[in-house]
């Protein structure tokens, strides 16, 4: 029992890591701001020379949605304003749009259509999947919303202190029981719109 009771605290103390740092997507839209004080992906970021700059995009995730994503993410400008050139990385989607997030970017040919057209995205741009439980509706996010990281983002998870755990002994209880106890500091958060673009769907 006890082997059992340490073993679900490690898995409870992993996932609430992943729920909380995943909350800078989830929450994207809205209160997980940068340091422009605007929503992470909003079309009224501005830049030093106070110049908007929008990395919002509208629409589900489709092949049309990812390119127009793909080019808005190169010429996305920086924060001086000079247009970043980040190249396309990784699409981060919610376990319902993984399947669909696979077709598009990892089959040998265009995914739903009847030509033979090469795939760029698998061919040429090699970018990587990524899902997690912590982005869709059951964790308070949106099933639909979808993100493109670049090669030089600036979503950061900042560990001030790994897990950590203590066994208190019974002696030190008030009803002479064992508690085993976990802590662990860190943070999960964007510095600037630089290196991603999203879509909270149609």
């Amino acid at each position: 029992m006890y082997e059992n009771m340490v073993r679900n605290m490690a898995l409870r103390a992993r996932t609430t890591r992943d729920s909380n740092a995943f909350a800078v997507f989830r929450n994207a839209f809205g209160t997980a701001t940068t340091a422009d004080a605007v929503a992470l992906i909003s079309n009224s970021h501005t830049d030093l020379s106070n110049r908007t700059v929008d990395n919002l995009l509208t629409g589900d995730l489709s092949e049309t949605t990812l390119n127009t994503a793909i080019i808005q993410l190169v010429e996305l400008a920086a924060q001086d304003g000079v247009i970043g050139g980040s190249m396309p990385d990784t699409l981060v989607v919610s376990i319902s749009d993984y399947k669909l997030a696979c077709e598009i970017t990892q089959s040998e040919l265009r995914s739903g259509t009847p030509d033979n057209d090469l795939n760029v995205y698998s061919t040429k741009y090699g970018i990587k999947i990524a899902t997690s439980q912590w982005l869709g509706a059951a964790a308070g996010g949106d099933n639909d919303a979808w993100f493109l990281l670049g090669t030089t983002h600036s979503i950061y998870r900042f560990v001030r202190q790994g897990i950590v755990t203590d066994l208190v002994d019974y002696k030190f209880t008030e009803n002479n029981s064992y508690v085993y106890k976990g802590e662990f500091r860190e943070v999960v958060g964007a510095m600037n719109h630089e290196g991603i673009v999203g879509s909270a769907g149609a």
